[in-house]
């Protein structure tokens, strides 16, 4: 069932992820920051969907041989114990067996205590797409004089599955991980200023500005961004640094450690 939820929310986001191209179908798409955002989004269920499926797969596989794998020693032992002279030896190499299986589990366990880059890449994507959606959502909310309630709509939605994410993916989240949302708030802020200081003609004002920067248009506006993007964050983090540890709390309480 999970696998399932999770499929629904990756087809969803790659519509909204395609629809966004289609809607803005030039360079000009790397000018807006809901574009960044959803497709992190995107691209963070993608890659997290991929891998769910993958290790259930592999798991499943794993399971199936290891059944095969215990059917055919069973039948070994079974034809074997009628030998009485060769109980002894069956014994000792059990024994030795048994001893090897157990220092390669605790290899394997070893080894998987490492986290995979993988992983770490997730990691990395659920931090940037949970903070980003909430920038982008609540400067909508706040600069956007005339709300659209299809856009409303689409940003509630991602917040909604990253906060969900967040309570049962039980993703370690750091505070110290803000800062990844400030690289990636500054690349975007890089981004804009070099197509506007670069490639365009500074002398005459551009006609095709980001719909972010339009909304940027007094004082009020301009501290409001401020202070989403420099405090808010962290508060942002801090929400979802809450949620994770609510969750420890959970399951150390009903479930052990």
């Amino acid at each position: 069932m999970f696998i399932i939820y999770r499929l629904v929310l990756t087809s969803c986001c790659v519509i909204f992820t395609v629809e966004s191209f289609f809607s803005t179908p030039s360079y000009l798409w790397l000018l807006q920051l809901d574009n960044w955002s959803i497709s992190t989004v995107c691209l963070y269920f993608v890659l997290s969907t991929f891998l769910l499926v993958y290790h259930t797969i592999q798991t499943w596989t794993k399971d199936k041989r290891r059944e095969e794998e215990e059917k055919a020693k069973h039948g070994q032992l079974a034809e074997k114990s009628h030998l009485a002279d060769e109980k002894l030896g069956e014994s000792e190499t059990d024994l030795l067996w048994a001893a090897s299986e157990g220092e390669e589990s605790h290899m394997t366990d070893y080894h998987e205590d490492k986290l995979p880059c993988y992983h770490k890449v997730v990691w990395l994507l659920q931090t940037l797409a949970e903070n980003s959606i909430l920038v982008v959502t609540f400067c909508y909310l706040v600069l956007e004089e005339q709300l659209n309630s299809l856009v409303l709509a689409m940003y509630f939605s991602f917040t909604g599955f990253m906060i969900v994410e967040a309570i049962f993916s039980f993703a370690p989240i750091r505070l110290l991980h803000v800062v990844y949302s400030y690289v990636f708030t500054l690349a975007y802020v890089f981004v804009v200023v070099l197509y506007y200081f670069i490639i365009t003609d500074p002398d005459v004002e551009p006609d095709d500005l980001p719909r972010f920067v339009k909304r940027i248009h007094g004082p009020f506006s301009s501290a409001m961004v401020f202070v989403i993007l420099m405090i808010g964050q962290p508060l942002f983090q801090s929400l979802y640094f809450a949620i994770h540890k609510l969750n420890c709390f959970i399951y150390i309480k009903y479930y052990g450690y």
